[in-house]
């Protein structure tokens, strides 16, 4: 009768232990994917903020001389700050949490942009944003 009970005992400690692995196992990969979304998620603010300023400025070499504009960029993103600048000229990038977003530009600009309000203009044929 007593080697019953304890048999049954490990039988039974082995068992949580199995179970307790697979728990672990379901956690682990549900963290997982979890993250991987707010990774997407940060990435795709990142290229939304770049695609919205790049529109502004396409915009601006569509049109004729004269063109002149105020457009407002957020100041946070999901309570969170960010950068956005023009690399070179050539280049929109923005910097949000971790994440990091390029665009190239058509032609090349002057100036550079900031989070909140932006001043666009276009004279002999060059855009200007904040200068």
């Amino acid at each position: 009768m007593e080697t019953k009970k304890s048999q049954f005992s490990v039988e039974f400690i082995i068992l949580i232990a199995f179970m307790f692995l697979i728990f672990l196992g379901f956690t682990t990969v549900i963290t997982s994917k979890v993250l991987d979304a707010k990774d997407k998620e940060r990435q795709q603010t990142a290229e939304n903020l770049a695609t919205l300023a790049k529109q502004e400025i396409d915009l601006a070499f569509k049109v004729a001389d004269g063109y002149n504009r105020t457009f407002d960029l957020p100041g946070r993103v999901d309570g969170n700050v960010y950068s956005i600048e023009i690399l070179d000229g050539r280049e929109v990038v923005v910097n949000y949490v971790d994440k990091e977003y390029v665009l190239f530009l058509q032609d090349s600009v002057l100036g550079n942009l900031t989070a909140g309000r932006n001043h666009i203009r276009k004279e002999n044929g060059q855009i200007s944003v904040n200068t």
